[in-house]
């Protein structure tokens, strides 16, 4: 009996520390389940033990955005009052969680009130935002609401990878927002490799615009550094799309709101944009969308 009850206190504690060691992904693990009480509880012991720190904060916006995912805005709006209340401006190593709070509200914002009130909020917060993560972030929601219908933004192809840029005016033009780090983004390259290659033939222009972020492996590096990085991860994942344009534009990244990466849009023959997804797209429906924009007449 003594055996089972050391055996049973070892899984308690041995829980209660990966949840304090690793509380923002203890968090996710539990919205992925649908399990919210599991992850409120698990911040309430965090907090109780260790205070508010930046981990803390950022399992509160995973929080507030599973409350919102889960129907339960009453929950989502405390959440992003805490936010509010322990970050009131942009502050360096809680932009994460400041940038939580502010896509919760704006989701909070459209429900109630409207699309208007919503682009109204995310406009005013974005004159304010300095960090181009944040920036990006910001520009996603409100290029979820309005982008869609709207000329594309410009990119700047002077500094690239891959091969030389190509005129995209009066073409289809598939754009694929990337990162050197992304996981999702290189999962996505096989299926890309083959969407592209099906329909290259028939006039689509593929893009893969990416920008600097300021690191390597997770250590400061130079515009140069991190290029070479580009250039080699491009070469190595992405081989398939010889013939591809990667241009490295930071302003841009930041326009089309590539804070999710990879982000995918479709821009029609006359440069506006018909599709507009800061996530990863099967290849099903990436061909869907693709067969019916090729099918528009020129």
């Amino acid at each position: 009996m003594l055996r089972r009850l050391l055996v049973l206190l070892a899984l308690v504690f041995s829980t209660v520390s990966f949840f304090g060691a690793n509380l923002v992904s203890g968090v996710r693990m539990k919205l992925a389940a649908g399990d919210l009480a599991s992850g409120i509880a698990a911040i309430e012991d965090y907090k109780r033990d260790t205070g508010v720190d930046a981990e803390y904060l950022n399992a509160v916006g995973w929080l507030a955005r599973g409350a919102q995912m889960l129907h339960q805005p009453e929950l989502a709006d405390r959440y992003v009052a805490e936010l509010h209340r322990e970050i009131p401006d942009e502050k360096e190593g809680f932009t994460g969680a400041f940038g939580a709070a502010i896509e919760v509200e704006s989701r909070q914002i459209l429900a109630r009130e409207g699309r208007g009130a919503a682009l109204a909020y995310l406009t005013t917060t974005l004159g304010r935002a300095k960090d181009p993560a944040l920036r990006a972030r910001i520009n996603k929601n409100i290029n979820l609401l309005s982008l869609e219908g709207k000329p594309a933004p410009a990119i700047d192809m002077h500094n690239y990878v891959g091969a030389a840029p190509a005129s995209t005016k009066g073409k289809p033009v598939l754009l694929f927002l990337w990162a050197q780090w992304c996981g999702d983004c290189k999962a996505q390259s096989a299926s890309l490799v083959r969407v592209w290659q099906r329909y290259r033939s028939r006039g689509l222009i593929l893009v893969a615009p990416t920008r600097f972020y300021g690191t390597v492996d997770e250590k400061p590096a130079t515009p140069e550094e991190e290029k070479a990085r580009v250039a080699k991860v491009w070469s190595e994942v992405y081989a398939g799309l010889d013939g591809v344009t990667a241009p490295i534009d930071t302003d841009a990244d930041i326009a089309y709101g590539a804070s999710a990466t990879p982000t995918f849009v479709l821009i029609d023959r006359k440069g506006l944009v018909r599709l507009y997804t800061p996530t990863r797209l099967s290849e099903e429906e990436l061909s869907r969308r693709i067969e019916a924009l090729l099918a528009e007449p020129e």
